[in-house]
């Protein structure tokens, strides 16, 4: 019998997410001040621009997740990383606020187009029982891409300049994922006579079934936001994320006070490493224990930290607590679309999850603006940390009636 070939869908979202997710998600906390300082621009006005992306983000996840199930996400990821390369190559050439915000419509188009939603769809199609183990490894890629992309952009930015430093960014994306793409990627183990997990058969099994609920059963997006399990999932991953976002995305800004902006770039590296190990720790036994308690824990520790970080500025605790709110962010990734597809399973997996983005990340978009402007109003990031560490505190509460639910005939 021929090997399984998941672990190549593994090994190809991996990469797509190092390149997608290490440029068009953790950068923004290192062009931020750049782009602000070109244009004299205030932090709450180019935390707005990311706000849009994040919120355009979680828009069209609700559209591409519906095209994804129905089409494959092998022309999303291709179209998407041009698209994404284009608004890049533009946006140390505007000269404009509504420039700004057109180009980070754009960037978030592409960038959604490649990421989260096309490369856990593949995931959620080919691994069932070992859905956890699979995902985490392949999300590594998206912490890899955070702790080599980030002090890599800032040192191009430094050496070569914004503009240039992101000419190279954007021949990266499209030069990486376009191909991994063309010779990887396969929508379902079904299009070369495999099936989930490299398993046998379903006659040759008794096994076919993993989960409460068929993983097979199709939802319409309108059965699955009467559910329970859809709306404390969309509520409670908003809350978080809003708090994750926005630090990342403030991170380098926050830590150069007391750091200086080269080794506050590098601190992401420490930020991203970390997730790195929660995420492998927490994908070795998640597919054996209850998802939701697994995000409890994850969004209590990382609320503490992001609190203790709204009270102190010894160098040693601002290393710390960046070391253990990346050991919950990887893991927070992760547990949405392990949860989501656990709940609704594989058919409509993008479907659902890109109806859940669209509140999630709407929502959390916010967070960067939110914390930028309070900045302006106060030269502080105290106010908004405790804000964002009391909505994941709340958002421990919320995930628990994320249940898989019944569908009904």
């Amino acid at each position: 019998m021929n090997r399984f070939y998941g672990w190549w869908i593994v090994f190809a979202g991996s990469v797509i997410l190092f390149i997608a997710s290490g440029i068009g998600f953790y950068c923004h906390s290192v062009i931020l001040d750049p782009l602000r300082e070109m244009y004299s621009w205030s932090k709450g006005t180019v935390s707005a621009a990311i706000t849009l992306f994040f919120f355009t983000n979680g828009i069209a996840g609700l559209v591409i997740g519906r095209w994804v199930d129905r089409y494959g996400p092998k022309w999303f990821l291709i179209f998407g990383s041009i698209l994404f390369s284009a608004g890049l190559y533009m946006l140390p050439r505007i000269n404009s606020l509504p420039q700004l915000f057109a180009i980070y419509f754009i960037l978030a188009l592409g960038f959604c187009s490649t990421a989260l939603v096309p490369i856990n769809t593949l995931l959620t199609n080919w691994f069932i029982r070992k859905r956890g183990f699979a995902m985490s490894i392949a999300s590594n890629g998206l912490s890899v891409g955070g702790m080599i992309m980030v002090p890599l952009t800032s040192f191009f930015i430094l050496r070569l300049g914004f503009n240039q430093a992101l000419t190279i960014l954007a021949i990266m994306y499209v030069a990486v994922i376009v191909p991994i793409t063309l010779i990887f990627i396969k929508q379902r183990p079904s299009d070369i006579g495999q099936y989930p997990d490299g398993d046998p058969p379903p006659e040759a099994s008794e096994e076919t079934v993993q989960y409460p609920g068929s993983q097979m059963q199709t939802w319409t997006r309108l059965k699955a936001m009467k559910t329970m399990a859809f709306w404390s999932i969309s509520i409670a991953f908003m809350l978080a994320l809003a708090g994750q976002i926005a630090y990342l995305v403030h991170q380098v800004s926050f830590l150069a006070q007391y750091l200086g902006s080269q080794q506050a770039a590098v601190t992401v590296s420490i930020t991203t490493g970390a997730s790195i190990m929660g995420r492998l720790v927490i994908g070795s036994f998640v597919d054996r224990v209850d998802k939701r308690y697994v995000t409890i824990g994850c969004v209590l520790i990382q609320g503490s930290a992001v609190a203790t970080l709204a009270f102190s500025s010894h160098v040693v605790v601002l290393y710390l607590c960046t070391f253990v709110f990346g050991l919950t962010m990887g893991p927070l990734l992760m547990m949405q679309s392990l949860i989501t597809g656990e709940c609704f399973g594989i058919p409509s997996f993008a479907t659902v999850a890109g109806t859940i983005g669209l509140i999630t990340l709407s929502g959390a978009a916010f967070g960067p603006v939110i914390a930028g402007l309070i900045y302006d109003a106060t030269q502080s990031y105290s106010i908004s940390f405790l804000l964002f560490a009391s909505a994941s505190f709340l958002s421990a509460g919320i995930i628990y009636f994320a249940r898989p639910p019944v569908l009904e005939e």
